[in-house]
């Protein structure tokens, strides 16, 4: 009997709070009717039950959170022989390792997202190994993607894969029908938001000499900075916003299930990560109309248009992004002339739907050449 669409498995190494895992339950949300879809996800709360009752609990692998097991290995092979998988799709680092190690065992085709590559944290030894072990994967890799043009970059210049293998799709979200309006510029105090996982790379402990030189200048009263998510330097942060008399401005909220409803209470977003893929708050944030504050990396440069649809500021410069909350909420007709054009660029160039058809048809073209 002749297949009439591919059976794909998506690895994810987490399955908790995060744009890798809100991305892949889009992408399978749109294209289940197109695709027989199956994922090997940990258990975590809340996307492995969401990815459960999307494809049937059936349809699912368990693997480890962000740790290498051999016997996952083994369990992922059989599970792939089983389902009669045509495509694995790894999504971030650790799922990379599953798929192509896989595809040593059993001629199948392997896609892989990186969702940000990430070495600026390695010392030199960790990162001549990381990259040594990616151009080696990339022998048995079908095609790459990149989420943002930022990240292609990066590709290239680390020699990782020939630029044939390389494709560029950038993430996208769902545009709301609702958008922020002039009451988010008039609230007092003004709310400023941001989506963490609290590590490394997000390095929301740099919110606290943001808000120091907002209390400098006599400025603190005026906002109030919500931060929604968990991880693993949530203590530290708290720690540090407490040490410096800031727990009144700077809120830990805890994870939401309601962005939405965050956003379109917010005057404006604000991202201190070390470094991005393609950030999701970012784009979520542009979608709901609201502008951006962020740093200067990898990315956020990608999305945010400085002056024009938000700002951003030098990662060594926290002072700066204090300036620009200021600058901002003083003048209305940026603050609406900044937010049109965010949310315009989100509708032209960000929708979900664009990001489902041209993964839809890099499927189909990787399936075909079988």
């Amino acid at each position: 009997m002749i297949q009439v669409k591919p059976n794909i498995l998506i690895i994810t190494s987490r399955s908790d709070y995060g744009g890798g895992p809100e991305h892949i339950f889009k992408l399978v949300s749109n294209l289940k009717e197109q695709v027989g879809f199956y994922i090997a996800a940990p258990t975590d709360y809340p996307y492995y039950d969401k990815y459960s009752k999307l494809i049937g609990k059936e349809n699912m692998l368990i693997i480890p959170h962000r740790k290498f097991r051999l016997f996952s290995l083994f369990k992922l092979i059989r599970f792939v022989k089983k389902k009669k998988i045509d495509i694995i799709h790894s999504h971030g680092k650790g799922a990379g390792i599953y798929s192509r190690l896989i595809r040593y065992f059993i001629n199948v085709k392997v896609i892989h997202t990186f969702h940000g590559i990430h070495v600026d944290n390695y010392n030199s030894f960790q990162k001549s190994l990381y990259l040594l072990l990616e151009r080696l994967f990339a022998l048995r890799t079908d095609k790459f993607i990149n989420v943002s043009q930022g990240e292609n970059v990066l590709t290239k210049k680390y020699h990782i894969a020939s630029s044939d293998k390389l494709i560029v799709i950038e993430n996208g979200v769902e545009i709301p029908d609702i958008k922020v309006d002039d009451k988010n510029y008039e609230q007092n105090p003004k709310i400023i938001v941001s989506f963490s996982r609290f590590d490394h790379s997000k390095n929301s402990e740099l919110l606290v000499p943001i808000a120091l030189r907002l209390k400098e200048l006599n400025q603190i009263d005026n906002f109030k900075i919500l931060v929604y998510g968990e991880g693993p330097d949530q203590n530290k942060v708290k720690e540090l916003i407490a040490i410096n008399g800031l727990a009144e401005y700077i809120i830990l909220k805890g994870t939401t299930t309601e962005p939405d409803k965050v956003l379109l209470s917010s005057f404006c977003y604000i991202s201190t990560s070390r470094w991005e893929g393609m950030p999701l708050g970012v784009l979520e944030a542009y979608a709901h109309g609201l502008p951006v504050i962020a740093t200067n990396v990898t990315g956020n440069f990608n999305i945010v248009e400085n002056n024009t649809d938000g700002f951003l500021f030098d990662i060594s410069r926290p002072y700066d992004a204090a300036e620009l909350i200021i600058d901002l909420s003083k003048n209305k007709t940026l603050w609406k002339r900044l937010s049109g054009n965010s949310r315009l660029k989100a509708e032209r160039n960000y929708s979900i739907n664009r990001v489902v058809a041209e993964t839809r048809e890099l499927y189909y073209k990787i399936y075909n050449l079988r």
